[in-house]
């Protein structure tokens, strides 16, 4: 059997790396988590992990980024290109697509929403989070009538920031709540959301 070559073995060291550590946050809190356990768990040793990782929250880094990438992948596939719809019916399936997106992923729950994730960890979050909220703005605006209400509706990009963080912040009680993202939450979700919304739409057009 030929020897894998170094970079095939290199992206497999770190997929394992990043599994054990996934594992490991569903088992545990992530301050208790250590380094050491996690290459232990991973079948490699601690100098390699250090090769890769030069902290355990390097690591839980790279799980956040991945997994706000796969959830920003669902948003935009969402939206159809050659459909222009009701903000609010759009708002609607976005909340959606966040809240079955968080419970069939335990630890982006756990990462994202910042249950059991250090300070550390969701202070590394908020950048990514400005960038995600952005891109969702743009998106409401390309895809939805919001614009026809004002025309430069939330042009920094900012109102769609704090809409993020009420539906995350919202989220994450009801996951400490009931330990996932039920029904009623996903609906005060909702509700708060679209009220700051409307109340920022009334606000450009008065």
């Amino acid at each position: 059997m030929k020897t894998k070559p170094a970079q095939q073995r290199s992206i497999e060291k770190v997929e394992d790396i990043l599994a054990a550590a996934e594992e490991l946050l569903n088992e545990m809190p992530l301050d208790d988590i250590t380094s050491t356990m996690i290459a232990k768990r991973a079948g490699v040793t601690r100098t390699s992990l250090y090769h890769f990782f030069p902290s355990k929250f390097d690591i839980f880094d790279a799980l956040s980024s991945r997994y706000r990438e796969e959830l920003r992948e669902k948003v935009i596939n969402y939206f159809d290109p050659d459909q222009h719809t009701d903000y609010r019916v759009a708002w609607d399936g976005i909340s959606g697509v966040f809240s079955r997106f968080f419970n069939r992923n335990p630890t982006a729950s756990i990462l994202l929403l910042g249950r059991k994730a250090s300070r550390q960890i969701r202070y590394t979050e908020e950048a990514g989070s400005s960038t995600f909220a952005k891109e969702l703005s743009r998106l409401m605006k390309e895809h939805t009538d919001l614009q026809a209400y004002a025309a430069d509706f939330d042009k920094s990009g900012d109102l769609f920031q704090i809409v993020l963080e009420l539906m995350t912040a919202t989220f994450a009680y009801g996951v400490r709540r009931e330990g996932r993202i039920s029904k009623k939450t996903r609906e005060e979700a909702k509700a708060a959301t679209l009220a700051y919304i409307n109340t920022c739409l009334e606000a450009e057009t008065t």
